[in-house]
């Protein structure tokens, strides 16, 4: 491969239509892969303001020098944004109209010496899209209707989602390499009925090859054959053995193989491969996944771009988002159609970390054009993207895009004008010739008697977040299949919101920074503020908060609260929901945003409780009204979890009223239910909600069970947050070791709420949980990632309640200096 040292330049209107027309100087460093914002000599050659724009007039110029002659050469590049032209020492080869393709251009004998690619990136003005048929229905995201012919991402272009910038550049791979004698064009592995895996390979070569193929430990020889695509095919059925297969982190091992490829006189090639089998469920209409025959609870994220700016693929960034969601005990990303498709980063990072993909086409609320040209385009497109995925086993649904058929649908459109070939018959088509593992989705939402339906298919469910639902609405909608839910507007952790600025109110660019709907006078920082009232009364909202920073703490409970009841209930038996995705995993821009993640990819409240409800093995505390609570164990775990239970109830002076003991045994992929009143003695109305009494006899529940993986946890708080104290309610230490500082907080006296813990620019694992009176609880604190130096210590931990002023303690096991 060669190296190119990249530069570029913008041109006005009319002007550098050639590489003979370049200027000489002017030209600034560049950052290749990357739109513009990824160069730092371009950001302040231009400014904030020029790189906000939409369009662009600019050239990208590259030089590299030949050593020694190449015979065969080739040129890569990968998602040109968008209208592009490329040439080659002055000659053009290779004109792009789409932002998602991947290019390989034979360039034949390049001689020894110097040579130059420019790449023309054009105008939107300069590249016009035809003005006939016109569409069915506007987009409700996007003002510029011309968007639906462009194979372009709409993220940096939607006004009401501040952070991201339209992508201008070269968005993946550009080189010069020689074409190499042997290479994968794909590799599918499947797993019959016995469950013995198939790996086909196949290559591109010149001609038939006797071929070693190495996969899942068995070696196997082959002459490929050409296929009727020119192509060589090379099969290899492993022993008898059933290969290890890959599952879910929440469900088992994700197992992968390595692959490794070769032949006579040619370098060998390696990549990974896994085995899996993955379907839906879809019975009465409804929609779930299963993974080797187990019906998985589905708990995912809308994926965010990592840097929405300047469009780079930093692995460590994504690795360290792909940790926290592991970590909190997600199980599936959603890429969406509003960005671009996932890359090799993306791919493998979530392969090795058992997180299932779940694949929107790049489609979101436009009307597909109908025209052959533009399907055909779309049609190379998904064929480069999903030939990508093959070999894979995380990839669990190939979906037609975002609110590809709720947009029309909410406009009142009939079915028969709802119909698109890009979603009806393209997508699905080639999702079952190329991935025929996946599970296809027409789009997100879809499925029921309207796409919209929250109680068949898959829906974007907002009654608890956008609508203003009660929390038990999560409960007592029935939803079949949440693919896009709870959307709350969350302030980031106070240790990572060092640099905020003091004015956060409404017109603040802090504020601005939370999303809204088009055309509303509300954002969703509104949202969140409604739902305040579910975790304090009325008095602590008009008497006790009296400053931003308690009105954020009661909104970061708000939006805790929210999620994870609604999780709670979803993954109980008293639901038939398979499954949820939150939207987002990861603010656009500093702010009280969507992700579970801020913009500096610290986790933030609701990430950091989700981990108690989410775990492969859970206890979840339901409320369910008149009935009084219920306590459901769940264990994804291919074992048995069983231990003592101990389930207490407390009053509001924190005294222990009422508690039991038993065993409970959970089997493999299994649940069980404890009636919490009948384990306790009988009717308590632990929820008040037959309003025995005159206010509430019961302020908490508390559930602890010890199997033999650890303590399981659940509590529960029954009664709205009091005015403050002014004593604190906890008590804490803090312990370094192995530079992860741990902290054990202890509620002495009454049930606490919101127990969280800080340190400037330190890393919570978990919090914002309930503790009961006399229980402790450890969490831990982890350095940020420092390139090059070892994290300074914190002196102190300072821990937080809602219902109480914070304690600061002093770290110890550290050497203190002043």
């Amino acid at each position: 491969m060669v190296e190119i040292r990249w530069e570029l330049q913008g041109f006005a209107a009319g002007e550098a239509a050639c590489p003979a027309d370049l200027p000489g100087t002017g030209w600034v460093p560049a950052t290749v892969p990357g739109s513009l914002a990824a160069s730092p000599a371009v950001v302040e050659r231009y400014g904030e303001q020029a790189l906000a724009d939409a369009d662009h007039r600019v050239w990208w110029r590259g030089s590299f020098d030949l050593a020694a002659p190449l015979d065969a050469a080739r040129l890569v590049v990968d998602r040109l944004a968008t209208h592009a032209d490329v040439y080659l020492d002055g000659s053009r080869v290779l004109r792009s109209d789409n932002a998602f393709r991947r290019h390989v251009v034979d360039l034949g004998a390049l001689a020894a010496g110097p040579h130059a690619v420019g790449i023309r990136l054009a105008s939107w003005d300069e590249t016009a899209t035809p003005r006939t048929p016109r569409a069915r229905w506007r987009s409700a995201l996007v003002p510029d209707a011309t968007i639906r012919w462009r194979r372009t991402p709409i993220l940096g272009r939607i006004p009401i989602w501040v952070g991201a910038l339209p992508p201008v550049g070269v968005l993946g791979a550009a080189r010069v390499e020689t074409r190499p004698a042997l290479e994968i064009a794909s590799c599918r592995t499947r797993l019959d009925d016995s469950g013995r895996g198939t790996v086909d390979v196949e290559l591109r070569c010149d001609g038939p090859r006797e071929v070693t193929v190495q996969a899942a430990g068995e070696v196997a020889r082959a002459v490929a054959e050409q296929t009727a695509h020119g192509a060589w095919l090379a099969t290899v059925r492993l022993a008898p053995a059933a290969p290890a297969t890959w599952w879910p982190h929440t469900h088992g091992e994700p197992i992968l193989h390595e692959l490794l490829v070769h032949s006579p006189g040619v370098e060998s090639l390696r990549r990974r491969i896994g085995f899996s089998r993955i379907t839906a469920r879809r019975d009465d209409g409804r929609f779930g996944l299963v993974v080797g025959g187990v019906d998985v609870f589905v708990r995912g994220v809308v994926w965010a771009h990592t840097d929405p700016r300047g469009w780079t693929a930093d692995p460590q960034a994504v690795a360290r988002d792909l940790d926290a969601l592991v970590a909190a005990g997600l199980n599936l990303v959603r890429v969406p159609g509003t960005g671009t498709y996932a890359d090799e980063v993306l791919r493998e990072l979530a392969a090795e970390r058992g997180l299932l993909v779940w694949q929107d086409a790049m489609l979101a609320t436009v009307d597909p054009p109908e025209d052959e040209g533009w399907l055909a385009e779309l049609e190379a497109e998904l064929r480069d993207q999903l030939t990508a995925w093959q070999g894979w086993p995380h990839l669990a649904v190939v979906c037609g895009g975002t609110e590809t058929e709720q947009q029309p649908t909410l406009m009142g459109l009939p079915a028969d004008r709802r119909r698109m070939t890009a979603l009806h018959e393209l997508l699905p088509r080639l999702a079952a010739e190329l991935v025929p593992g996946a599970v296809h989705v027409t789009s997100s939402p879809s499925g029921g008697p309207r796409p919209v339906s929250i109680a068949h298919g898959v829906s974007h469910y907002f009654g608890v977040g956008a609508y203003l639902r009660p929390l038990e609405d999560a409960r007592t909608a029935q939803v079949s299949f949440a693919s896009e839910a709870l959307a709350f507007a969350t302030p980031p952790e106070t240790s990572s919101m060092t640099d905020a600025p003091a004015e956060r109110g409404a017109g603040s660019p802090w504020r601005d920074a939370a999303p809204h709907d088009r055309g509303t006078t509300w954002d969703f920082v509104d949202v969140t503020d409604h739902y305040v009232a579910a975790v304090a009364d009325a008095e602590r909202i008009a008497e006790d908060v009296t400053d931003t920073g308690s009105w954020e703490d009661l909104q970061r409970a708000a939006a805790t609260a929210a999620i994870t009841e609604t999780f709670a209930a979803w993954r109980s038996g008293l639901t038939p929901t398979a499954g949820g995705i939150v939207l987002a995993h990861r603010d656009l821009a500093p702010g009280p945003g969507w992700g579970l993640l801020d913009a500096s990819g610290a986790a933030k409240a609701p990430l950091l409780a989700l981990r108690d409800v989410l775990a492969p093995v859970a206890l979840l505390l339901v409320d369910r009204g008149l009935d009084g609570l219920l306590l459901e164990a769940v264990n994804d775990q291919p074992a048995e979890a069983t231990g003592s239970l101990l389930v207490a109830a407390q009053d509001r002076a924190g005294n222990t009223v009422l508690d039991a003991e038993t065993t409970l045994t959970v089997p493999p992929h299994g649940r069980a239910t404890v009636e919490v009143e009948e384990l306790l003695g009988g009717f308590r109305d632990l929820g008040w909600a037959w309003r025995f009494g005159e206010e509430p006899g019961y302020a908490c529940v508390s559930a602890r069970w010890r199997t033999g993986g650890g303590d399981v946890r659940a509590t529960r708080a029954l009664v709205p947050l009091a005015p403050r104290r002014p004593e604190p309610d906890v008590t804490a230490q803090a312990i370094t070791r192995y530079g992860v500082v741990r902290v054990t907080v202890t509620a002495p006296d009454r049930p606490v709420v919101g127990v969280h813990a800080t340190a400037p620019g330190w890393i919570a694992d978990t919090g914002w949980w309930p503790l009961a009176a006399g229980d402790s609880r450890d969490l831990h604190l982890r350095p940020p990632d420092v390139a090059g130096e070892a994290a300074r210590l914190p002196a102190y931990v300072t821990v937080s309640t809602l219902t109480g002023p914070s304690v600061t303690v002093p770290v110890e096991g550290r050497p203190h200096t002043h």
